[in-house]
């Protein structure tokens, strides 16, 4: 399930935070928070590069009645170029690709790598998610701030939903408005711990007639601190139906599993445990 890269949503989240909320207990300064997550997440692009990590994918398709119909699993080898992810197929359904299938697939991974490895066109993708970024900045209102304890630390925690008063002209816009969940920041860097949301209306591409994501769709991120302080997704959860082409597409959940992370360095190579 391709349609919604977690890394971006995550980064979009993170910045709606950042509108200062009364609590029982005083909160770090929004605005200093704002600057030490972008300034983290910035050079977390150029670290990442030195992480290449196994993601387990199961992707059902559901009744009504969310009894699984169908199950497709995936492994892929995940690394980063200039901060851009790259997902290298490895097995389909229990069975390691191979031949021409396992040929294209290293052909369409190169391809990848050529693309992220051209700056220019990394700075295109940043540009566009600096933009998105802004989307949700004006679209999302968060309340209820309030901090909790984990193991990795201090988080701050918000509970989101769109702003009555935002007027959205186009889908991302609509997309944003219609969100409603929680997102938990760690204290310490402002990075992202985990983050809910859910649709709480349909939205509709293209008028609808190309597709429409249905009310009660949600996205369920889960991030690990790892040994070197690095902050890596450790789970994604999404659920939901929508309508493609005026045809109702079954019900979907897709879960990503990432485990086995491991660092590598001209002097040594090591594997990073969760937590």
């Amino acid at each position: 399930m391709k349609f919604i890269n977690p890394l971006v949503v995550c980064a979009l989240t993170m910045s709606g935070c950042l509108i200062g909320q009364e609590s029982v207990q005083p909160l770090p300064d929004p605005q200093l928070m704002k600057q030490r997550a972008l300034a983290r997440m910035k050079q977390e692009e150029k670290d990442l590069e030195r992480y290449s990590c196994t993601v387990d994918e199961i992707e059902d398709d559901l009744n009504a009645d969310l009894s699984v119909k169908r199950t497709q699993t995936r492994r892929y080898e995940r690394f980063f170029v200039n901060g851009q992810q790259i997902d290298h197929l490895l097995e389909k359904d229990g069975k390691e690709l191979a031949g021409n299938e396992a040929k294209k697939e290293q052909q369409r991974t190169d391809k990848e790598v050529r693309k992220y490895s051209d700056k220019k066109n990394v700075e295109k993708i940043q540009d566009e998610n600096a933009k998105q970024l802004n989307t949700f900045m004006r679209a999302l209102r968060y309340k209820n701030g309030r901090r909790e304890t984990r193991e990795t630390g201090p988080v701050i925690v918000y509970d989101m939903a769109g702003d009555p008063a935002f007027k959205a002209t186009n889908v991302e816009e609509r997309f944003a408005k219609a969100l409603i969940g929680t997102i938990w920041l760690d204290e310490k860097t402002g990075n992202p711990a985990e983050v809910y949301f859910k649709t709480s209306q349909d939205v509709k591409f293209a008028g609808g007639l190309v597709f429409s994501l249905h009310k009660g769709f949600h996205l369920h991120l889960e991030m690990q601190r790892v040994a070197e302080g690095d902050w890596i997704m450790k789970a994604v959860d999404l659920q939901g139906d929508g309508t493609a082409m005026l045809f109702m597409h079954p019900r979907f959940r897709d879960r990503q599993t990432v485990s086995k992370c491991r660092i590598y360095s001209v002097e040594s190579q090591s594997v990073v445990s969760p937590p």
